[in-house]
C-alpha cells in the first residue's frame, strides 16, 4: 500500500512542477522597452519584444524567432496570448507573428521583413487580415 501513496504523491509534485515551468516566463517593462523572460534550465534569457519576428508552436515547445536567433521553451499560446499585446496575431494554429514585422499579406502567406513566408490557415485568415489592415492605420 506504501507504494501506491508514493506513486501518487510524485505525480501531484511532478504534475506542481511542470505548472510552474510554464508560468516562469512573463513581460518585463524596462524604461519604455518591453522584453520577454524566458526562464529555463539554461538559464534566464531576456528577448526586446520589437525584435520577435513570430512564435512557432510545436508541440509543447514554443520557438521564438527574431533576426539573431532562435529561443524554445515550454508553453501554450494560451498563456502566451495573455502575455503579448495587439501587435501579435495568430494567422495559424502553429503561428503567432509580430505584425510589426510583416511586409505583405496575400492569400494564405504572410511574408516577414526578414524574407520568412508563413502559413496563414483558412479558418484564421479573415481575422489576420483585419488584424493587418488595421495596424497598417
Amino acid at each position: 500500500m506504501a507504494s501506491i501513496y508514493t506513486r501518487r504523491l510524485f505525480y501531484v509534485v511532478k504534475m506542481e512542477v511542470q505548472v510552474m515551468s510554464q508560468k516562469n516566463s512573463f513581460i518585463q517593462v524596462n524604461g519604455g522597452n518591453e522584453y520577454l523572460v524566458l526562464s529555463r534550465k539554461q538559464g534566464t534569457t531576456r528577448i526586446k519584444i520589437d525584435d520577435i519576428l513570430y512564435f512557432e508552436k510545436e508541440l509543447r515547445i514554443i520557438h521564438v524567432y527574431t533576426e539573431d536567433d532562435i529561443y524554445s521553451f515550454y508553453g501554450s499560446f494560451k498563456e502566451l496570448k495573455k502575455m503579448i499585446d495587439k501587435r501579435f496575431c495568430r494567422c495559424h494554429n502553429s503561428f503567432i507573428v509580430n505584425l510589426n514585422k510583416t511586409v505583405h499579406l496575400e492569400r494564405y502567406e504572410i511574408h516577414l521583413v526578414n524574407g520568412a513566408v508563413l502559413s496563414v490557415s483558412q479558418r484564421r485568415y479573415s481575422h489576420t487580415k483585419k488584424s493587418f489592415l488595421r495596424h497598417l492605420c
